[in-house]
This record gives structure tokens, C-alpha cells and sequence, in this order.
């Protein structure tokens, strides 16, 4: 995947935040033949025909990682591939079909998760099992507050699964349900044999992006609240803040500089709109939806970040809960 856009304003603001072929060799013959015009033309014209096709693979790999992004929110559903605790438990005892992956790390995991869901921490361990991952059956993702889990099901769906978000994660929607015990366990969860095919492309994009979360400055690709501040209050032209609440919302008021793509579907007919020449830091209302936009982003080619917890509200998290201001301009 190619990178389009340099480091971000000095990303330090948020620190706080083949083998070889073969060769046989022939016995040379007495007399060397006479190099004819037809042995040059095929000698120059055999390196061009071999860089077509290589150019050709390169576009198709593209190409396909391309569609599949742009297919999410083309084909988006109603539900926002989100489901709430109530709902999900729900159909837990209506004996629905489904898997549940907590993506959350192994101690966290081992405390207590849903019963029967697989443990692939955040990262790697995502990517190297998405052919275990099944595409024809719902698959549930949970994380801490449903912003990495966000992330995940948005890259799970462009690899063809049916996946789900578990609205605002463990910490802020599960262990706050009443009644939730009923429905956890400390016994690790075995993961199947049966694979999937993915398409090759596809999976190497994903691989390459969760590489990037867990090595890059930034974190998960989720932006500090205060780190935006910083940047806002230098009036950096060196970045793009993009809002993806509602226009009514949007209107009411804003990060100052934000444009305006509401969240849903159809959304991608205006990514062309975003600049490619600079980062993107996404937000929305609690980080959840702007995770899923800018997984999407990334995998056709953005440097984008999600803003942590959103715009929030005053007295939580996200940039309202920083108590900083907003715009109406």
C-alpha cells in the first residue's frame, strides 16, 4: 500500500498519545553465431513485455483492494455494522449462529469475555487469522470501548466477512449491562480448524496496516484529543480535520477548519474531496464510526487517524470532554 502523505506536523505531539533462478550451463559452440537484427528486437522487447506484466499485477492488487474499500460504504448497511449489548445478548439466547472475537490482550481476556469468544489481540494476531475467520456466518467484534474493534470490523468486512461492531466494547457497553455475568466465562475459547479463502491482496493490505498501528506514533491510528488542540490552535495548514457527524450537528458546531462528509452510506462518492496531500484525522460523536471511516481511508491509500472519543461531550472524553471549543463557521 502506497504512502501518499509525509509525517504529520511532528508527530511528537502525539507521543503522549526470490530465490534465484537456475541457470544450465551448454557447452559453448566453435563459432559464435552473428547477432541478427531479429535476436536484438527480441533481446529489447522481452525486459518491456515483463515490466507490463508486473505493472498489470500491481494494478490488479490495487485494484482489488481498492473495490473492496470503496465497496463498504457502497453497500452499507442500516445497522452501521454496529449491534448493541441488549441486542447482541439477545440473540445470544435465541441460540443465533455467530462468533464472537474479542480482540482485547490476553490477561484482559482471560479475566473474563463472552462466552465462547476467540482472543486475537488487536494487531498481528487479526491478520493472521483471517482465513480461520468464517464468511458465512455473523462475526461479532469487542475491544475495550469499540474503537479498535471499529477498526477491525471495517477491515474484516473488505475481506469479505459478515462483521459486527459490539457497541462501545467491553469497558463502556458489556460489563455495563445488567445481567452481563450470565453471559461471561474465563475459559479460553479454541479456534477452529476450518479456512476461508481471502483474497491475497486484500489480506497483505491488512497485514501492512496492522503493522503500521502497532508501530506507528500514533497508536492504533487513534489521535489525542489534545494533540488536534495543539495543531487547531497553531493554524497548521500542514492537515486535514474531517467531521463525519450530521450536518445539522456539524452546523451546531465544529473543530474549527473541519469539513463535512456525513457518516453512512454513499459517504465515499466525496472522499475525493479530502485532500491526498496531507493526514486526515476523522472524527464523529465517541470514535466508533470515524474508526471504521478511517480504516477505509487507509486502505486506499490516506494517512488518516481517528480523533480519540470523538467530539464527545463535557465531563467525558473526546474534545468536548477536554473542554475545548467548537465553531459554527
Amino acid at each position: 500500500m502506497k504512502k501518499i502523505v509525509p509525517v504529520l506536523l511532528g508527530l511528537t505531539l502525539a507521543a503522549s498519545l526470490t530465490a534465484c533462478a537456475t541457470k544450465t550451463v551448454k557447452e559453448a559452440p566453435s563459432a559464435a553465431p552473428q547477432t541478427t537484427a531479429a535476436a536484438m528486437e527480441e533481446t529489447t522487447e522481452a525486459p518491456a513485455e515483463t515490466a507490463g506484466t508486473e505493472t498489470e499485477a500491481a494494478a490488479k492488487t490495487e485494484d482489488s483492494v481498492t473495490a473492496a474499500a470503496v465497496d463498504y460504504f457502497k453497500n452499507f448497511p442500516e445497522d452501521k455494522h454496529m449491534v448493541s449489548v441488549t441486542d447482541l445478548f439477545a440473540k445470544i439466547d435465541a441460540d443465533e449462529d455467530m462468533v464472537i472475537i474479542d480482540i482485547r490482550k490476553p490477561e484482559d481476556y482471560a479475566a473474563g469475555h463472552l462466552k465462547g469468544a476467540w482472543n486475537l489481540p488487536y494487531g498481528a494476531a487479526v491478520a493472521e487469522s483471517l482465513d480461520k475467520i468464517p464468511d458465512d456466518t455473523p462475526v461479532y467484534v469487542n475491544c475495550y470501548t469499540g474503537q479498535t474493534s471499529s477498526q477491525t470490523v471495517a477491515l474484516l468486512n473488505a475481506a469479505g466477512k459478515f462483521a459486527t461492531n459490539i457497541q462501545s466494547g467491553w469497558n463502556n457497553g458489556i460489563s455495563q449491562e445488567e445481567g452481563y455475568e450470565a453471559y461471561i466465562d474465563t475459559e479460553e475459547a479454541a479456534i477452529p480448524d476450518d479456512t476461508y479463502e481471502v483474497d491475497p491482496a486484500i489480506a497483505a493490505a491488512i497485514a501492512d496496516y496492522y503493522k503500521e498501528a502497532t508501530s506507528n506514533t500514533i497508536a492504533s491510528f487513534n489521535f489525542k484529543a489534545e494533540a488536534l488542540k495543539e495543531l487547531v490552535d497553531a493554524e497548521s495548514e500542514d492537515y486535514t480535520i474531517l467531521s463525519i457527524r450530521r450536518e445539522d450537528d456539524y452546523k451546531q458546531g465544529h473543530i474549527a477548519g473541519a469539513m463535512n462528509i456525513p457518516f453512512g452510506k454513499g459517504m465515499q462518492e466525496h472522499f475525493s474531496e479530502i485532500p491526498t496531500d496531507k493526514p486526515v484525522v476523522v472524527y464523529c460523536y465517541s470514535g466508533q464510526t470515524s474508526s471504521q471511516t478511517m480504516a477505509i481511508l487507509r486502505l486506499l491509500g490516506y494517512e488518516a487517524y481517528s480523533l480519540s472519543g470523538g467530539m464527545g461531550k463535557e465531563g467525558g472524553a473526546g474534545w468536548l470532554g477536554a473542554g475545548y471549543p467548537v465553531v459554527t463557521e
